[in-house]
């Protein structure tokens, strides 16, 4: 009523510090419709324009947590869990799991020789080449498989890996930690395989790990040649899918980007992988003495654009290759003499300079 603010004018300009807002005074019934509270808060706005420094919240802030309040006793509000539960993803073989984060759980450590360090949560699953494993703290699990059944396993292991794969889950309530090693000093790359159009080409052997929703197929070589002469085999290995994958590469890694129809002509055997779209073939080398002397045979692998590839600057084939052309064949060789040197000459020195001062 006009009585009633004209009192209310005056309370707030004598001085009191709040003026009180009566439940009875808003809403007489819980059946009121919304336009009679709004009306009646707006009636004694003047009041607490005049006391808000007191901290007598405004109609507005009244309205709204009348209106929310009533609205969520209607409906159930989602819970986390319920959010969490529904951002799962499941593998082609079944194995369900939440996402990993790899931007912030995931480092890689080291220079010539680098290890991958991921931190799991609870329900995240990170599917791994088996026997990398360095080390995995209190609560993480491993569950090795086959990733799939027999087919699968052989299929994985066409393609440098092998026959089983490992899926690490941690069953604890904060973090665990898991560490992953390679089994030639390498250099490790992290890629994201949506990023490249859902594929990525890569050599035999060269996933580390990766999501439990990133699949393994083969990739053959589209003609005789290139997979006879191109360094890689006749099958590379293809990785499709959602999610991150760690690839790992001997000695310095090469990242170039081909533009459309540009041509990139490597040795055979320092290739990575490349991105969905890049043509892969070999050619021929030019001139007889190059073929002869060149040393890189008489092929060489060719990448057309457009997209973007990995090299490497010591492949580990050509690396095992050297250490095995200097080890002597059994039999034929020399034989290598143990334990000889200047302390051995310096004690045969000593022992015949005796013998002369005792002929004397």
């Amino acid at each position: 009523k006009g009585d009633d603010r004209k009192d209310d004018d005056d309370a707030a300009k004598t001085g009191f510090d709040s003026h009180p807002v009566k439940g009875e005074d808003i809403v007489s019934s819980t059946t009121c419709v919304n336009t009679a509270l709004v009306g009646r808060l707006e009636s004694v706005a003047p009041i607490h324009k005049q006391v808000a420094g007191a901290g007598v919240c405004t109609p507005a802030s009244l309205s709204s947590r009348y209106l929310s309040s009533s609205s969520s006793s209607s409906a159930p509000v989602p819970t986390s869990r319920d959010t969490s539960i529904a951002n799962a993803a499941t593998s082609s073989d079944g194995v369900v799991g939440f996402p990993i984060n790899f931007d912030v759980q995931s480092k890689i450590e080291g220079n010539e020789s680098q290890i991958a360090i991921i931190e799991l949560e609870p329900g995240q699953v990170l599917r791994a080449e088996s026997g990398a494993m360095m080390y995995m703290t209190d609560g993480v699990e491993m569950q090795t498989t086959t990733g799939g059944g027999l087919s699968t396993g052989f299929q994985r292991m066409l393609t440098g890996q092998n026959f089983f794969i490992s899926d690490y889950t941690y069953q604890g309530d904060t973090k665990g930690t898991i560490a992953l090693g390679t089994d030639f000093p390498s250099k490790i790359i992290r890629l994201n395989v949506e990023e490249y159009d859902g594929k990525l080409v890569c050599q035999k052997g060269a996933l580390l790990c990766a999501s439990h929703t990133v699949d393994i197929q083969m990739e053959y070589s589209k003609n005789f040649s290139t997979g006879f002469f191109g360094g890689e085999g006749f099958i590379l290995q293809g990785l499709t899918g959602n999610g991150d994958v760690f690839l790992k590469a001997g000695g310095t890694l090469i990242r170039r980007e081909l533009a459309d129809g540009e041509e990139l002509r490597i040795s055979s055997g320092c290739l990575v992988g490349f991105s969905n779209g890049v043509d892969y073939d070999v050619q021929m080398v030019k001139g007889f003495q190059n073929v002869i002397a060149g040393g890189e045979g008489l092929f060489m692998t060719t990448l057309t654009g457009p997209g973007v590839v990995w090299l490497q600057g010591q492949p580990p084939q050509r690396m095992i290759s050297e250490i095995a052309r200097r080890v002597p064949s059994g039999g034929s060789g020399m034989p290598i003499p143990v334990g000889v040197g200047g302390g051995g000459g310096g004690e045969g020195n000593e022992s015949g300079g005796g013998g002369g001062q005792t002929s004397q």
